[in-house]
């Protein structure tokens, strides 16, 4: 059960990972474009669910998700078919990364767009007029300017990923048949409400030690100076 867990857990933080990654470097491209009007009310309609309070978000998700809520009512008119989110085994975990997705992106939106400030504007106007176009300028100068805040976005998102814990609580507590049950929850259950807290405390020390070698590996690139200013 705990390395059912742990691969669980492992499987939410990869893909979220990549997800809010994505798409926070994608809304920074987006929205450091001169096509792009009203700037400013974009950002802040993606950054407003950061700074929602968690709770707040899972209880209004797990309405979206019943069976007459927003979600499904959307998918059976555009594709006449939607899965039961909280109550399919297969579907549950990724409704859940859709919530944490939706939650976080914006944050790192906002790291991304930092580094893209950085980037001198020299460099674009020299690779205009060398003819180099949008992914010639995003492939050679874009992502390697921006090589120590991919850096610094990714590993703390895999920290905080890894950490996570109100999303499946409040939405499913773990459900359906522990699908969404990952090693934060475990944790929290065997200690509090089955009051095993030597196996609860037993199953923290792999959490510490795998949010350990996380936290070092960001030390290390720190130190180093691989992410830096």
């Amino acid at each position: 059960r705990v390395i059912n867990s742990y691969v669980r857990t492992l499987h939410f933080s990869g893909i979220s990972v990549a997800a809010i990654n994505l798409l926070a470097f994608a809304f920074a491209i987006l929205f450091s474009s001169r096509l792009i009007q009203w700037k400013n009310f974009w950002q802040s309609l993606v950054f407003l669910p950061v700074v929602l309070s968690i709770v707040a978000v899972g209880v209004v998700w797990e309405f979206m998700y019943q069976s007459v809520g927003l979600i499904p009512v959307i998918l059976r008119k555009i594709i006449g078919v939607s899965p039961a989110w909280l109550t399919n085994t297969k579907a549950a975990p990724y409704a859940m990364i859709n919530v944490y997705v939706w939650k976080s992106v914006g944050y790192y939106m906002v790291i991304y767009i930092a580094g893209l400030l950085d980037v001198p504007v020299s460099f674009y106007e020299a690779a205009r007029i060398d003819g180099a176009g949008f992914w010639g300028q995003l492939f050679y100068i874009t992502i390697p300017s921006l090589k120590n805040t991919i850096a610094l976005a990714v590993v703390s998102c895999v920290i905080f990923t890894f950490g996570q814990f109100a999303i499946q609580f409040v939405i499913t507590k773990g459900g359906p048949s522990r699908s969404t049950e990952i090693m934060a929850i475990m944790i929290y259950r065997q200690a509090f409400e089955m009051s095993k807290f030597g196996y609860s405390a037993a199953i923290s020390v792999l959490f510490f030690l795998t949010m350990l070698v996380f936290s070092l590996i960001q030390l290390r690139l720190f130190k180093s100076g691989t992410v830096g200013a």
